[in-house]
């Protein structure tokens, strides 16, 4: 069964605090990372669409863990600078749905 990452769940603060922030040295080089991308804060919403389309089109693998099935899925994103970056997303899915875990460069 292929995940439905269209209607996954991304927060706002994974994306503003977590992979554009500041709040570690893992944040601070993830932020360098995809707002060199042209992604912003304060477009957040934009930046988890991208993500959610990423997985949509990404090679997917599975595996069940102590918090439910992790998903990752390397694949390409599109970025607001109109390039095309490899990237990998992961998901959890706790039996409520996709949650995104993180992301970073593939």
């Amino acid at each position: 069964m292929t995940p439905d990452f269209a209607a996954a769940q991304v927060d706002q603060e994974k994306i503003v605090d977590y992979l554009l922030g500041s709040s570690s040295m893992a944040a601070i080089a993830k932020a360098r990372f995809f707002g060199g991308m042209g992604f912003s804060a304060d477009q957040w919403e934009a930046f988890a669409d991208a993500l959610r389309r990423q997985a949509g089109q990404a090679k997917v693998t599975s595996k069940a863990s102590a918090w439910g099935t992790k998903i990752v899925a390397t694949g390409p994103i599109d970025a607001p600078n109109g390039r095309r970056y490899k990237i990998t997303t992961v998901w959890i899915d706790e039996g409520t749905g996709l949650r995104l875990v993180t992301a970073h460069p593939a």
